[in-house]
């Protein structure tokens, strides 16, 4: 009996909380109040009036009232060709992209992973493009791709793969453009591929690898049944992040074009802040939110599944 008492009361001491430890609270409460403030309202309060507003006729121009319309914006994107013709390009960016990007990311990795002289250096300047800002890799690429004086066409003339009297305009068409928009993506990205590979391929043991050489296993055997198995992680960390930044594209395309229907970010702009429909600008934006979250749900449940294959 003695002993639960002394059990009970050293239970009861243990979880008790001072009068020190709720003046610590309350003071890191204090501080984190205008940082929780600012937070809610850059961040939630946003959200939420988005939210909102996609079941609502809001517009700021044609003068009529607000008024509730239920899923009836929805319902107008959904028959809107142009949010079509705008989600066939953002997804048609977004696969060739982010599969180009991790592609040559993976091979830059196994390179930069390898010993070589140099490798540091090699390892510092592959961030370069990474660090450029999304507007500045734009205006570069479009200089690139200028007819006439750009580097694109001078290149092309000067090995002789274009005629003296040939000049295309390779930026002319709305369609056509998402293929130069990707290559300009693929040069800025895949840096970022490289380094999230490289330190999933810096954490794999090196027995594996000795493992695999005893059982007589070359560069591809090793590949495929040590280095992409033991990397899965790190491939769909990369994978998810870049499939959400492509997805959103928007500012390089300010660059390239003056068509909204490039991507759905950029026609999700043109209602929101050239019409001023914020309900229905809204009501986009939560389509593109909600294919993300899909994106997340899947690569949760791929990752779970890789955890238990292990």
């Amino acid at each position: 009996m003695a002993a639960q008492m002394a059990t009970r009361t050293n239970q009861k001491h243990r979880f008790t909380i001072t009068r020190r430890q709720w003046r610590d609270w309350g003071l890191a409460a204090l501080f984190l109040l205008p940082t929780v403030y600012v937070l809610a309202k850059i961040f939630v309060v946003p959200i939420y009036e988005s939210a909102v507003w996609s079941f609502y006729h809001y517009n700021l121009l044609d003068g009529t009232p607000t008024r509730f319309i239920g899923l009836r914006n929805y319902q107008e994107i959904l028959a809107s060709s142009d949010f079509w013709v705008a989600f066939d390009r953002t997804v048609y960016f977004t696969v060739v992209s982010v599969a180009a990007e991790l592609v040559f990311g993976f091979f830059s990795a196994l390179l930069l992973h390898q010993m070589f002289p140099g490798r540091t250096f090699f390892r510092a300047i592959i961030i370069i493009p990474w660090a450029l800002l999304t507007l500045v890799n734009g205006l570069l690429w479009d200089w690139i791709y200028q007819p006439g004086f750009g580097a694109l066409s001078v290149i092309l003339h000067g090995l002789h793969i274009l005629g003296p009297h040939q000049d295309p305009v390779w930026l002319g068409s709305s369609a056509g453009i998402m293929n130069f928009v990707a290559v300009a993506d693929i040069w800025k990205m895949t840096p970022f591929m490289t380094l999230i590979l490289l330190a999933g391929l810096q954490s794999i043991p090196g027995e594996l690898y000795e493992s695999a050489m005893m059982d007589g296993a070359g560069f591809w055997k090793k590949l495929r049944y040590v280095t992409i198995p033991q990397l899965m992680p790190s491939i769909l960390v990369a994978l998810v992040l870049r499939l959400m930044g492509a997805f959103r594209v928007y500012d390089i395309l300010t660059v390239f074009t003056g068509d909204p229907t490039t991507s759905v970010s950029y026609l999700t702009f043109n209602y929101a802040f050239r019409y001023f429909y914020l309900g229905k600008a809204s009501a986009m934006a939560w389509f593109s939110t909600l294919f993300i979250l899909a994106l997340i749900v899947v690569y949760i449940w791929a990752l779970k599944r890789n955890a238990d294959a292990q």
